[in-house]
């Protein structure tokens, strides 16, 4: 017997130096022990917590005491019970309280074989604060995420503006549309306008869709698209660049009616892209493979090239805006790094499945294959 105290007061003295409140009700909802913790937790006097006093005793306890913030979450103090009583029955998962001192404390049941259940009360005040922390601190960022898309949505309108006249004139000027130049230099230099206006235009458009896909203001207009035709238009746009270098560029495409329902546009937008990096990654004299292909109802673009490749520790960043590889820094390739990123949101919404595999001075495939519901079969009447 002696032996048998022995083990409770040990059990006890345990209990009361764990940093959880602990306490047993038996099956009634009658409490059977606790440790001080409990007391501390809730301001109870021993006495109040004394065995034999209802589990619905100490929720009016707490009610008397005024433990407990009511308000939106409980409405009144018989809800507050009901819901005591109520979760008792079930003993499903865990409740979170807060208190009028301002401390949350999270309550988690377990039923025991006799009937009864042990409650553990743990004090989550600072995981609380921490998390509401996080939670504004993301509001902020969202928040001024939002406004930087706004202003570069508005800085690129009001740039593409004047740009595009700049771009106008100088084509007009480099093809001496109104008569020749005294001096060939200004043919010459106009052309080189005409090419930069260019490329920052690009690069403008490129900001401008970012900027759309993050505030959600673009919108997909779907039609039936003809892979032939889109190929080869994007095959011609990055054409002078290939020839350039002597990059022969060819394509391979399962059938000549083959045909997706998209954007048309925004899968120009993704070839273009795909094909540029292709070209520009290459070696001089290599080669860019375009392959369209039929696979089990779905239809997969394949892009591959045998140029410089891109290290393995880049590829977790690879969609992310205006990150660029060692490679790309180091040769001093020009660009945003918005490429990819564009690829890869216009795929996702296109519900196609993006695929890259890659390896330094290996080379580059990507693959991207796009569900069975958007292939179509070529209507003429539809494309016309």
């Amino acid at each position: 017997m002696l032996r048998s105290f022995e083990h409770k007061d040990v059990l006890m003295d345990a209990l009361d130096n764990i940093s959880e409140a602990f306490v047993i009700y038996d099956k009634s909802g009658y409490l059977v022990t606790c440790n001080e913790k409990f007391r501390e937790l809730y301001g109870y006097s021993t006495e109040q917590t004394r065995a034999g006093v209802h589990f619905r005793e100490l929720g009016e306890l707490d009610m008397t005491l005024g433990n407990v913030v009511l308000g939106d979450e409980y409405g009144s103090g018989d809800e507050y019970l009901r819901r005591k009583d109520e979760y008792r029955k079930t003993l499903k998962g865990s409740f979170i309280v807060k208190m009028t001192d301002g401390r949350w404390i999270k309550t988690t049941d377990r039923r025991l074989s006799s009937g009864g259940f042990v409650s553990v009360q743990s004090d989550i005040t600072d995981l609380k604060l921490n998390e509401q922390l996080l939670l504004q601190a993301k509001e902020n960022a969202e928040l001024a995420n939002r406004a930087k898309s706004e202003f570069m949505a508005n800085m690129s309108h009001e740039l593409r503006t004047p740009l595009n006249a700049i771009i106008g004139f100088s084509s007009l000027l480099s093809s001496e549309v109104y008569g020749a130049h005294s001096d060939s230099r200004y043919k010459e230099y106009a052309g080189d306008v005409q090419n930069a206006g260019s490329h920052l235009l690009t690069l403008i458009n490129e900001l401008l869709d970012l900027a759309k896909i993050e505030t959600g203001d673009i919108q997909l207009d779907e039609k039936q698209t003809d892979i032939v035709q889109l190929t080869q238009s994007c095959k011609t746009m990055v054409s002078a660049r290939a020839m350039e270098r002597n990059i022969k560029i060819t394509t391979h495409i399962a059938s000549s009616d083959l045909c997706l329902m998209a954007d048309p546009i925004r899968l120009k937008q993704i070839l273009v892209n795909l094909l540029g990096n292709a070209v520009k990654f290459s070696h001089p004299n290599g080669e860019v493979e375009v392959t369209w292909r039929m696979i089990g109802g779905q239809i997969e673009l394949t892009v591959k090239d045998d140029g410089v490749g891109i290290e393995q520790e880049f590829l977790p960043h690879l969609y992310q805006p205006f990150r660029r590889s060692r490679i790309a820094q180091n040769l001093q390739y020009e660009g945003t790094g918005l490429g990819l990123t564009l690829v890869k949101r216009f795929s996702d919404a296109h519900d196609a499945e993006l695929i890259l595999k890659s390896k330094a001075n290996e080379g580059t495939k990507v693959r991207l294959i796009f569900p069975s519901h958007r292939t179509v079969k070529f209507n003429e009447e539809i494309a016309s």
